[in-house]
């Protein structure tokens, strides 16, 4: 049995998570970001949980709901759209907010940018966001993405 956290080590230990998180989404800006570089979709198993349905994101992309369940799914969706581009770079906005619960936290923030597409049409965007993280095995996994364009 553990022997409960006294305020110093709790305060601590939330502001490892904090950070963690912070990096984790600066990660996640930065896979969206691949500039004039080809979109991979690797990295991103380093941020989502991997497992079958261990997930669930929407996204009102091109005016339809995307509904995905999976890495897979989501990597199989984005990278052909992705690949279209022949620049693509997004920024936070500063409103990245961080809810901490035990092994659940919370992110919610906006991001805006754009990016050109192969035929030359220039393209901007902003989206709201909310993540949905977990800690899965000591490592704090995604494991729901809400975005909506804004």
């Amino acid at each position: 049995m553990t022997s409960p956290l006294t305020i110093t080590e709790f305060s601590s230990q939330m502001n490892n998570d904090i950070q963690q998180i912070q990096q984790l989404t600066q990660q996640w800006i930065n896979l969206w970001s691949p500039k004039d570089k080809p979109f991979t979709g690797e990295g991103f198993e380093q941020i989502f949980a991997t497992g079958e349905n261990e997930i669930l994101v929407f996204d009102n992309f091109d005016g339809s709901v995307v509904v995905l369940h999976s890495l897979q799914e989501y990597l199989d969706t984005w990278v052909p759209v992705m690949q279209q581009s022949a620049y693509w770079e997004i920024a936070l906005e500063d409103n990245l907010n961080i809810t901490l619960n035990g092994d659940l936290a919370v992110t919610t923030f906006s991001f805006a940018g754009g990016g050109r597409s192969k035929d030359g049409q220039d393209y901007k965007l902003r989206q709201y966001g909310t993540h949905v993280w977990k800690r899965i095995n000591e490592r704090w996994r995604l494991v729901h993405e809400h975005l909506t364009v804004g």
